[in-house]
């Protein structure tokens, strides 16, 4: 049942120290190449409109560093823009936020030119101090932020960094699954990789003006920077409580999870920027995520005698009823997969649950409206008993101890019930309780009735079974020797009798055994070997006879087959093998089949050219002295040549002339194909080398624009070496 949500009101505590107060919220900078080595470099800065602390700089200190040494290189005075605020928005309409969160934020822009260099530049700002309520980290206000992002070495295309889409919200609800976009876009068209990163400290609450341990860092320290420790209970990774745990997606950027714990939470997001294999740049969103108790405008409740996990066997009709807040119409849906009629949009309906499983009830209040909202209940139907027992034991009328053991679907709260024959003469004990009754002996040979129940939860059953009592069988067989070559298939044949069925067990004499009455078994290697017999009855009644054959089974050996070939793996334009049968018995008489319809005859050494492609298979066949034969063989593979051919146009047009784009391949293990419009997003990705592109987002989504794609191949060929190719098409309407 969902619980009423109400709002909870953060408590901010200000920490006033002079103009040193806590009042960071955080910060992020970016850059955008203009032309001739210029940049545009953007900074933007998140305060606490509620703090008493610090406003925004004015003017920030932005220092920008030689990439390899930390060396300023420059230190730049940049003005603050107009102080805007971050609209209060919980992503959701039907969700309220508290009234009382704030945040406001300002931006830096500055045209600065810096010439390639081989050691790249970083470019950083920081300053202090962090709001005094944070929760993940210790002792929160005494800590600063440094906000960085690096122009990679030999820049000589003039990168751009990742610019972010959106503003990152300044509420997140708590027990509400999350789905926020972090992503960013690059006009370079670089692959980004999102994550997330641990907290960089910067500044402090020294009294000396512009120093690196005060507020505002004139200007900022250089790269490495001291990372901000997180409390005993979260990590870079997992920044906020929750279950599942925040996580973000590696390629879109959404920040999902399900937070569970009420607070402000330091949350540092990265945006990796790569081209080719290299890591250019890395843009950081250091921010303060408030946490807080949403109310909700309408939520469905549901209310049934089954919150809990129940004690509900199969077909059980359970009333239902609900006591959602502000809604008017209602849809059920009772989670059976195998129902089409398990739906209902009554207030209070009913349901009878027909298979076993935990079924997910769900109640929408107000279905199709803005603000629905689902209420769901597990519903634990639990599954028959299935009673039945197990029994090891003697059946033999002259030597029985029985030990029974239940089987059964029960939960620990269970009641078992043991019965024995039909009187209290027919054995030892007639009535027991429990699970495991002690060893039971029936009085004499004859049928006997024994009877289990169990009661577990709301189910109950009893399952009963005879049990037989034999007098013991006799048996009979005959058996001789038999000589083979390997592998050596004999049938053996026991040639028992009983009153009763048999149940048998054979060895033998190679470490192998069978139950079967008439056996099949097959000796692999040479030798002599002793074979054994044990019968009894199906019942369990053992004979105490076991039968023994010494020297039963002579297996004579197959002729020695060694050869070998070389290369085994030859291609097309070098199809030539060599065969050298040296050391082979002379005795032998062989011929080999080459596998494309070849025969050679007693030679030594030979050499063989293949015309095709493909796979053979070498066969050598022999005969012994024994009269014994065989087959060895060995597969040879003749590649072909791997070769790609790709058009540079298509036109999709619908007339049947080059509407579609494949690249054409051969001589591969292995195939995939992708396609990336400009911003590198994936248009269209394939595994089948047949499968052609139309046009289309997946060949199923609206159609892509006309224009230049990029395509990228992964293969692997004949020897699993992996080989990417890559060009572009034009697609042309």
């Amino acid at each position: 049942m969902k619980l009423l949500r109400f709002i909870f009101i953060l408590i901010y505590l200000i920490s006033s120290i002079e103009s040193k107060s806590a009042h960071l919220v955080g910060g992020e900078i970016t850059y955008t190449c203009v032309g001739n080595n210029v940049y545009q470099i953007e900074l933007i800065v998140y305060r606490d409109c509620n703090s008493t602390g610090a406003q925004l700089d004015n003017p920030a200190s932005i220092g920008i560093f030689n990439g390899a040494t930390g060396v300023l290189v420059q230190n730049l005075q940049v003005n603050k823009g107009p102080t805007k605020s971050v609209p209060v928005n919980t992503g959701n309409p039907c969700l309220l936020a508290p009234p009382n969160v704030c945040t406001q934020y300002a931006e830096y822009s500055v045209l600065v030119s810096l010439p390639p260099s081989s050691q790249g530049y970083s470019i950083a700002y920081q300053r202090c101090c962090r709001n005094a309520t944070i929760t993940n980290i210790n002792n929160p206000d005494d800590w600063g932020m440094t906000i960085s992002a690096r122009i990679p070495p030999n820049d000589n295309t003039c990168n751009n960094s990742p610019q972010w889409n959106n503003k990152p919200p300044i509420v997140l609800c708590s027990q509400e699954n999350l789905s926020i976009s972090s992503a960013a876009i690059d006009i370079d068209n670089d692959s980004l990789h999102y994550k997330l990163c641990e907290i960089y400290h910067g500044g402090g609450k020294s009294n000396q003006q512009g120093s690196l341990n005060s507020p505002k860092p004139n200007p900022p320290g250089p790269p490495p920077y001291s990372v901000v420790p997180f409390n005993q209970s979260n990590t870079p990774t997992n920044p906020i409580p929750g279950t599942p745990p925040i996580s973000i997606n590696g390629q879109t950027g959404i920040i999902s999870g399900k937070l569970s714990v009420t607070g402000q939470y330091v949350v540092v997001i990265c945006v990796e920027e790569w081209r080719n294999g290299m890591l250019l740049n890395t843009i950081r969103r250091d921010y303060q995520f408030n946490v807080t108790s949403c109310q909700a405008s309408i939520w469905a409740d549901i209310i049934s005698e089954a919150d809990d996990p129940t004690q509900l066997c199969i077909g059980t009709t359970v009333p239902f009823s609900q006591n959602s807040f502000n809604a008017t119409f209602y849809h059920w849906d009772f989670g059976d997969p195998n129902s089409s009629s398990d739906t209902s949009n009554l207030p209070n309906p009913t349901f009878t649950f027909n298979d076993t499983g935990v079924y997910t009830v769900t109640l929408i209040a107000n279905p199709g409206w803005p603000c629905a909202d689902t209420d769901q209940v597990d519903f634990h139907i639990y599954p028959p008993i299935n009673a039945n027992f197990q029994y090891l034991g003697d059946v033999c009328s002259d030597k029985q101890n029985f030990i029974f053991s239940p089987n059964g679907n029960w939960y620990p709260d269970k009641t078992i019930e043991w019965t024995f024959g039909t009187s209290l003469t027919d054995a030892n004990i007639y009535k027991f309780s429990g699970e495991f009754p002690p060893p039971i002996t029936f009085t004499q040979e004859g049928n006997y009735p024994v009877s289990l129940y169990i009661k577990s939860k709301a189910c109950e059953e009893t399952f009963i079974d005879t049990i037989k009592v034999y007098d013991r069988p006799n048996i009979q067989n005959d058996f001789n020797g038999i000589v083979g070559c390997e592998p050596f298939t004999f049938l053996f044949d026991a040639k028992a009798t009983s009153s009763t069925p048999l149940n048998y067990y054979w060895e033998f004499g190679d470490g192998n055994s069978s139950i079967l009455d008439i056996p099949s078994h097959t000796y692999t290697k040479p030798g002599i070997y002793n074979v054994k017999l044990m019968a009894w009855t199906t019942t369990g009644c053992i004979d105490t006879i076991n039968k023994d054959y010494p020297g039963a089974i002579v297996v004579n050996p197959r002729p020695i087959m060694p050869f070998s070939v070389s290369p085994l793996k030859v291609n097309i334009y070098k199809p030539e093998i060599a065969v050298n049968t040296s050391g082979i018995d002379p005795n032998e008489v062989f011929y080999f089949e080459m596998g494309d319809s070849t025969i050679y005859t007693q030679k030594d050494f030979f050499l063989h050219k293949y015309k095709d492609t493909g796979f053979f298979k070498i066969m050598r066949i022999a005969v012994n002295e024994f009269d014994c034969w065989d087959t060895l063989s060995q597969i040879v593979r003749v590649d072909p040549v791997m070769n790609i051919w790709s058009p540079n146009t298509f036109t999709p047009d619908g007339d049947n002339i080059n509407d579609t784009f494949r690249p054409v391949v051969t001589g591969f293990n292995s195939y995939k194909l992708a396609i990336l419009d400009r911003w590198g997003k994936i248009v269209f990705e394939s595994y089948d080398p047949y499968e052609e592109w139309n046009g289309q987002i997946q060949n199923l989504g609206p159609q892509c624009p006309q224009g230049v794609y990029s395509w990228r191949l992964f293969i692997l060929d004949f020897a699993n070496s992996a080989i990417e190719k890559h060009g572009t098409i034009l697609l042309y309407r």
